[in-house]
């Protein structure tokens, strides 16, 4: 039997030795990624600047001309998307990156609203200061994209909210707006990538973070009254770790 343990330690020994050698070839092979991933993206913003300095160029000499002004400013738009899409690279290449605390929720949709262009005659209420839960930086992510999504495509939103409710063993966090809602054909499809208007990565961006995070996300809206984005967390996962507290 002595000799069966010790062949057994052996083996796991060389398991462990192996899952180790593993773990360091993909973390080197991601770091060569991510290194490619910002250069790539770094050279590209450059050609994209000297294509809408040009473009800026045009547009002065050929004022009056609305139907070659037409084609510019698509020229211009599929610029800023381009722009949006490796925005929504990097933020998706640091998803699990950073060690997790515990952050402030009304906090952090205040920064979210403070980077967020647009909000003019918007009312956002924010009811989410003393919760807190376990994530990172990208958290703010998650709301700012939820803010342009309103402000973007609500047509007509005066309002939004943000408020916290606790459900049982878990707590959930509603972000609802007023604007012209989701309709019923689009929200089967409402997470998935490159879905929607825009580059179609924003709500699929706040999915991944939601799953990473442990948490559901789910859209329940009346089309016609406005969004309802409602985030479940559970009070631990499987981990054992505490994913939100209250302070009083």
């Amino acid at each position: 039997r002595s000799l069966t343990n010790a062949g057994d330690i052996s083996e796991r020994k060389k398991a462990k030795a192996k899952l180790k050698q593993l773990m360091e070839q993909l973390k080197m092979a991601n770091e060569k990624l991510t290194v490619v991933g910002k250069w790539t993206r770094h050279d590209a913003r450059n050609k994209l600047s000297v294509i809408k300095g040009n473009l800026y160029l045009v547009k002065k000499k050929i004022q009056g001309n609305n139907q070659l002004m037409k084609y510019l400013r698509e020229i211009e738009l599929a610029c800023d998307q381009i722009a949006k899409i490796f925005d929504f690279a990097s933020a998706y290449e640091r998803l699990g990156i950073e060690e997790r605390t515990y952050i402030d929720v009304g906090k952090v949709i205040e920064e979210a609203r403070e980077l967020s262009i647009g909000l003019n005659g918007i009312k956002l209420i924010n009811n989410c200061h003393g919760l807190e839960v376990y994530a990172d930086s990208q958290l703010r992510q998650l709301f700012y994209n939820l803010i342009e999504n309103s402000i973007r495509h609500g047509e007509r939103v005066r309002c939004i909210k943000v408020y916290y409710r606790p459900l049982g063993e878990s707590i959930e966090i509603i972000y609802e707006d007023d604007g012209i809602g989701i309709s019923e054909d689009n929200k089967s499809n409402l997470f998935r990538e490159g879905y929607g208007k825009g580059t179609g990565y924003g709500l699929y961006f706040i999915k991944k973070l939601c799953e990473m995070y442990g948490w559901e996300i789910k859209e329940v809206g009346e089309y016609g009254v406005g969004v309802k984005f409602i985030i479940t967390i559970p009070k631990v996962n499987n981990s054992g770790d505490t994913l939100y507290r209250i302070k009083r």
